[in-house]
């Protein structure tokens, strides 16, 4: 049995690597196929590497978003916004033409032409193996 709806992960993190048993991809590829957006509140402390692009990179294609946070009360903002998104975010479904169950990444771009409108998507799904 799996649970409904999406799961998400809030990480608060210098995106700096120092240890990781998985490449980034890896863990991409993970939240994918278990639905899980990523958000990232990335700290920079002076004197240590950071990495954004790595958090960006994680955040863009899980369908979360990137927050740098360098203070106490940015962070608590930050918490607040993603919050407000999750309880505010809707779901969209459509019928893929492949219907292959062949366990392969499919992409996907959702746009609007309303550009008063924020669009948070994850890249594409992994599709069902038969």
């Amino acid at each position: 049995m799996t649970e409904a709806g999406r799961k998400a992960l809030v990480i608060i993190t210098d995106a700096d690597d120092h240890g990781s048993k998985l490449r980034v991809e890896q863990a991409i590829e993970a939240a994918q196929r278990t639905d899980t957006v990523i958000h990232i509140l990335l700290v920079h402390d002076p004197g240590y590497g950071w990495r954004p692009d790595v958090a960006r990179k994680m955040t863009d294609e899980t369908g979360g978003r990137t927050i740098e946070v360098s203070s106490e009360k940015r962070l608590n903002e930050a918490f607040d916004q993603i919050s407000d998104e999750l309880r505010s975010q809707y779901t969209l479904g459509y019928y893929p033409t492949n219907t292959d169950k062949d366990g392969r990444f499919r992409k996907v771009r959702v746009e609007t032409t309303n550009k008063d409108y924020r669009i948070l998507t994850r890249k594409g799904y992994y599709a069902p193996k038969s």
